[in-house]
């Protein structure tokens, strides 16, 4: 049984979307009167069938648009139900579910909690007490929406040619911020044509950016999340389109007003761009707070940002404060130098990213990041510049202090493989 009522006119100035999921057709009905009774509640998709039978099309009804709110109930096989609330849970975090059941076991109960169940209320539940569940999620849900919050921080990093490193950086940094201050962080692929953020995660996106410029007129909290692609790290990923076509009527002015719309929901974006001037690019940069330029230290490179300096001086709002020079694959016996880097464009350096040509490879060709790899140089240098980012101040040219090495020290400890059995223990410092 499924079904997704049209929307009634009555129901337009409703805020919050919800869904019902039962194969018993008394609850169903129960659960409508206990929407239908609660003032700003939208009853969208009603979905009757077991959890194992559940098709694409009433996925699909779960996704456009997301409801915010679902009464879900367990059935005869309350395992069942908890994993499919995780993959609903893992689809759009925000969403708040009521689920309805029998007595559970304790390791139960503990893990509908940590797959969103946000009310548990055991058979027979009344009529009543589904109500006040409805009335304390709506509650919640309001009140989230009143808080006001502050805009993210937008990082755009614009490598200086071809081969710099850049979408590794900017997927990378995505990851490490994430792990150091838990915020929402969101890994936006602007280079449309032929963006690669997705491969360098591993994942196979089932929307793009494209999708996301195509609907905004109707977009939303709950719909945004359909576009969405959560990665295992724990960050969002916002896709280049797999197929280039159509990515021309993408317009500086559409991007501009989705980033506005983007920091609102986001503590962290980080946008790769493409290698050239394009609206997109431009208009990434323009909205961004930080504008990572990242370059390795060959003379074509070099050449490039001394070519682009101009323009980039004049694209930004605060002109060259906002620019941050990072030399990717740094090694310090390189001929050019430093010192010869910064004489030559004018810029201080900001940080380096060592160079580990090996790890960074195996990364990319296995979509397993190489941030989560605690042996790699590279991701060494790219979390101390993290830290640093979020305020636990590291030293520069990637060699963290110790006051940042002792905030950053349960990340790898979770990061670390467990030891096997019989294996010396590492000893740290």
């Amino acid at each position: 049984m499924f079904n997704k009522p049209e929307p009634a006119a009555a129901a337009a100035p409703a805020t919050i979307r919800s869904a019902i999921l039962s194969t018993d057709a008394s609850f169903r009905e129960m659960a409508r009167a206990a929407l239908a009774g609660v003032r700003g509640v939208a009853i969208g998709a009603e979905i009757g069938t077991p959890f194992d039978r559940i098709d694409d099309a009433q996925l699909a009804a779960l996704r456009d648009p997301v409801p915010e709110l679902i009464c879900l109930d367990l059935g005869d096989d309350p395992a069942l139900g908890i994993r499919f609330a995780q993959f609903l849970s893992d689809q759009n975090p925000a969403q708040r579910i009521i689920a309805v059941g029998p007595t559970l076991v304790p390791e139960l109960l503990l893990g509908a909690m940590r797959a969103g169940v946000t009310e548990y209320l055991q058979r027979p539940a009344s009529p009543d007490e589904l109500t006040t569940a409805v009335e304390r999620v709506v509650h919640k849900l309001g009140g989230a929406a009143q808080r006001s919050r502050k805009p993210g921080q937008i990082y755009t990093v614009f490598g200086a040619k071809g081969g710099a490193g850049s979408t590794t950086m900017s997927a990378n940094l995505a990851i490490v911020l994430h792990q150091i201050t838990a915020k929402k962080t969101l890994l936006i692929d602007l280079d449309l044509e032929l963006g690669e953020s997705a491969v360098l995660l591993g994942t196979q996106p089932r929307f793009n950016f494209v999708d996301l410029v195509q609907n905004f007129h109707r977009l939303d909290a709950g719909l945004l999340a359909s576009y969405i692609e959560r990665h295992s790290s724990g960050i969002d990923l916002l896709s280049a389109p797999y197929h280039p076509d159509g990515t021309e009527q993408v317009t500086g002015d559409q991007i501009r007003r989705i980033l506005h719309f983007l920091r609102q929901h986001y503590d962290y974006l980080l946008i790769d761009t493409p290698r050239s001037f394009s609206p997109a690019t431009l208009a990434a940069l323009e909205q961004a707070d930080i504008v990572f330029i990242v370059t390795n230290v060959d003379l074509p490179s070099l050449r490039n940002i001394q070519r682009a300096l101009p323009l980039l001086r004049r694209v930004l709002s605060q002109g060259e404060d906002k620019l941050r020079l990072v030399i990717n694959r740094f090694d310090p016996h390189d001929t050019i130098t430093l010192a010869d880097v910064e004489r030559t464009l004018g810029l201080k350096h900001y940080w380096t990213l060592s160079n580990d040509y090996e790890a960074v490879a195996a990364s990319i060709n296995t979509g397993k990041p190489v941030v989560l790899n605690r042996r790699s140089i590279f991701a060494r240098d790219l979390r101390a510049l993290g830290a640093d980012l979020s305020g636990l101040r590291a030293h520069r040219n990637g060699k963290g202090g110790r006051l940042a090495a002792l905030l950053l020290a349960p990340i790898f400890r979770i990061l670390r493989p467990p030891a096997k059995a019989g294996a010396p223990k590492e000893h740290t410092p």
